[in-house]
């Protein structure tokens, strides 16, 4: 009976030592797995994401700003003559949790060699425009117009029911030029083409509204009329052009939201400071008005401001 005992006793051990060891041997291959796991999370995460666990929104007290580097916009290379910069999803880059602001579809900053450009292509149910930064840029569309356009002139098509255009650089001189698109208030609009030509004096130091919108833009204090070109959504688009030390006190209302680019330069928006390409976020509360100041340092800066309804 005794020996019948220690028996078992030396099974019973022996099994706890290899349950003991299969654990151990488990446990390090979690441990293995996890960091392997964690990593793929990591790497599947946009850059935006990435960017704002850097920069995380800054409350401003009745709202939130939040720096977009421009280090994290989607940079490619889409064929020889065409260097961009995609804020949002766009193309082959695809990013769910990046894929609008509100009703802001859009904004590639795009470099254009000539003599090249986007040849024939359909668009529909789009406010697209399309900013000119550097160079000459050349349109052709379905309806009829045909037009070229340099430095501070806008572009603007609303496909509405379906439109094809064209956009060239006909020179050697690169075109710099932002393309923004926004989603309509409705589908099936009628197709329409505007342009608006601006010198630098239009923009210097003032905030040039290049685009209005369904309803009234805000009266901020320095703004300068444009010439009348309406999206079909609730947005006004402003540029502006200014010396070092230029500054702006402007206020969302509650339930708006404005998408700010440093489109060259450098410029401060309240705590934060950025530099050309850098982005910003921000979203004033449902109830109280947000407070932003504005600051061109010392290169001075081109910056864009697309102001809309919160969504």
């Amino acid at each position: 009976m005794k020996a019948r005992r220690s028996a078992i006793k030396i099974v019973l051990i022996c099994f706890a030592i290899c349950f003991c060891w299969g654990s151990l041997q488990s446990m390090q291959v979690l441990s293995r797995l996890v960091p392997s796991i964690q990593s793929k999370s990591v790497s599947a995460t946009s850059t935006r994401k990435l960017a704002a666990v850097v920069q995380p929104q800054t409350k401003m007290g009745r709202g939130s700003l939040r720096k977009i580097d421009h280090n994290s916009l989607h940079h490619t290379k889409g064929a020889w003559w065409l260097e961009s910069w995609f804020h949002f999803s766009f193309a082959s880059y695809y990013n769910p949790s990046n894929m609008n602001f509100g009703a802001l579809r859009v904004i590639n900053d795009d470099y254009i060699k000539g003599p090249s450009g986007f040849g024939k292509h359909p668009h529909r149910d789009a406010e697209i425009f399309t900013y000119i930064v550097e160079g000459q840029l050349s349109h052709e569309d379905s309806m009829g117009n045909k037009e070229a356009l340099p430095r501070g002139c806008v572009q603007y098509l609303s496909a509405g029911t379906g439109i094809t255009h064209s956009e060239f650089n006909h020179d050697k001189e690169t075109v710099r030029s932002l393309q923004i698109w926004m989603t309509p208030d409705s589908r099936g609009h009628t197709p329409q083409y505007g342009s608006s030509r601006y010198l630098k004096e239009d923009r210097h130091n003032k905030l040039l509204l290049i685009l209005g919108g369904s309803t009234a833009a805000p009266s901020w204090q320095g703004i300068a009329p444009g010439k009348g070109i309406n999206l079909h959504q609730d947005a006004n688009v402003f540029v502006s052009e200014c010396d070092a030390g230029t500054k702006f006190n402007i206020e969302l209302g509650p339930k708006r939201q404005a998408y700010l680019i440093c489109i060259e330069g450098d410029l401060a928006v309240n705590d934060e400071t950025m530099t050309t390409r850098d982005a910003a976020e921000a979203v004033a509360d449902d109830s109280e008005p947000m407070q932003l100041q504005l600051e061109a340092l010392q290169k001075g800066s081109l910056f864009m401001i697309i102001e809309m309804v919160k969504s």
